[in-house]
């Protein structure tokens, strides 16, 4: 005789409770959340372990024919301070600079936090500008303020402000957070094509293609803790803008 209380093979209560409608419903909504983030480390996978942003690394720079580059998403000789300004609408401080009891000297904008894809670091943008008008600027100036070095920053006028716009980017310098020694540096810029060594004993890197020189800070000494600078300008003006002044206080090592 057969017990009723011992349930038959085919009665519901013998049925596998991971087959059960709630189970399997949670069960694809982890499956689905799964592949929802999984999907991102699989696309980075694809892109290999070197992936980086495709523009904004300091080292990705593009020379162009007419001399000038872009770097950090301006082209230096052809951007313009309107277009600087447009690049960074909230963190952009423009003024004009002055040496300590000097004239108006250059145009600049600072940014003090600029993320450089994963590098940051602040980032300062010089301008063409007439001397005669910025003499004036400074004289219009609606406040002065003094800076690190007892240098002068002079605000600018509303008019003033208006009439930089057009000012083209000459020059910009990068100076990074984080340190970068001469491995690092050789890792992501490459071989330069001339080493100078400066009094102090930092080695200016000197790439004349891309228009970029690196001051790297030495290995030992007061200034081995320091920060490396990056200064770009239009390759075309690399010469005058940059090599000859720092040949001129340096002296050649080998490249």
């Amino acid at each position: 005789m057969t017990n009723p209380d011992v349930p038959r093979p085919s009665d519901p209560a013998r049925r596998r409770w991971w087959l059960s409608a709630p189970v399997l419903s949670l069960g694809l909504t982890v499956l689905l959340l799964a592949l929802a983030l999984a999907w991102p480390m699989l696309r980075g996978l694809q892109q290999g372990p070197g992936a980086e942003p495709a523009t904004g690394m300091p080292w990705q720079i593009e020379p162009a024919a007419d001399g000038s580059s872009r770097v950090f998403g301006l082209v230096l000789g052809h951007s313009t301070v309107a277009d600087v300004l447009q690049r960074f609408p909230d963190d952009l401080r423009l003024a004009l600079v002055a040496a300590p009891q000097g004239h108006a000297t250059a145009l600049e904008a600072y940014v003090e936090s600029h993320r450089a894809g994963f590098v940051t670091g602040k980032l300062v943008l010089s301008f063409e500008a007439d001397p005669a008008w910025l003499d004036a600027a400074r004289a219009r100036s609606p406040r002065r303020e003094i800076v690190e070095g007892g240098a002068q920053r002079f605000g600018l006028s509303p008019e003033d402000l208006q009439q930089a716009q057009a000012a083209p980017l000459s020059a910009m310098t990068f100076v990074p957070s984080a340190r970068l020694d001469a491995a690092t540096v050789q890792q992501r810029f490459g071989e330069p094509a001339e080493r100078l060594t400066g009094p102090e004993g930092e080695t200016q890197w000197l790439y004349l293609v891309w228009g970029l020189a690196i001051a790297v800070p030495p290995e030992e000494g007061p200034l081995a803790r320091a920060k490396a600078v990056l200064q770009y300008v239009a390759p075309a003006r690399f010469a005058q803008r940059l090599r000859a002044p720092l040949l001129s206080a340096s002296s050649p090592t080998a490249s």
